[in-house]
């Protein structure tokens, strides 16, 4: 095994927060352009995140294995690595790699849902400390999606099909893919769910 110099240390270190930097720059671009505000916590967790998997190429396959997992309740409860490891790949997976689902005929919603589930059931299993982030990362979830949707588009990625688009809009009210849905001034039917919660307020 070759063992690491100071010179590689450094490089590494040095690419790193040029990483950091630059998805951090589209991070921000995203919230500017969709006017989505994020408390600074969620805004570091979804840099920290989006920079750690963002080179995985195992991902859909990894979380495609813990959505079966999920699903057959084999998942202990106890297991506070592994589901953060699943929420955090549900949130990369549904906002940068819609084209993986599809090509799987999943929805996008259901890794919306099952990373909101799992996060929350993450802050109730932590100590005071974390819960309040993993609360907050459940209840914007929507948002984070839609943020790393935005920065797909900002680097150049091709635009979700309009039947994702309309399904993702329709079970989780996202406003991007709403946006992609009327950008060509086309009119498309209201989700009776979002309407009768429009009308509550």
């Amino acid at each position: 095994m070759q063992s690491k110099t100071p010179d590689t240390d450094m490089n590494d270190n040095t690419e790193y927060k040029l990483a950091l930097y630059h998805w951090n720059q589209l991070i921000q671009d995203a919230c500017d352009y969709t006017s989505i505000e994020l408390l600074p916590q969620c805004h570091s967790y979804l840099l920290l995140t989006l920079v750690r998997y963002i080179q995985d190429e195992s991902l859909a396959e990894q979380a495609i294995e813990f959505d079966l997992l999920y699903d057959n309740h084999e998942l202990n409860q106890n297991h506070q690595q592994q589901l953060k490891a699943q929420a955090d790949h549900c949130l990369i997976l549904a906002g940068l790699f819609p084209a993986q689902l599809d090509r799987h005929s999943i929805r996008i919603s259901r890794y919306v849902n099952l990373g909101i589930s799992c996060y929350q059931r993450l802050s109730q299993l932590v100590d005071n400390d974390d819960r309040y982030i993993y609360e907050k990362l459940a209840d914007s979830f929507v948002e984070l999606v839609d943020i790393l949707h935005t920065v797909r588009a900002f680097t150049g990625s091709p635009a979700m099909p309009l039947i994702q688009a309309m399904e993702l809009w329709s079970d989780t009210g996202s406003k991007i893919a709403y946006q992609a849905l009327t950008s060509n001034g086309q009119s498309i039917p209201l989700n009776e769910t979002l309407i009768n919660q429009a009308y509550k307020h």
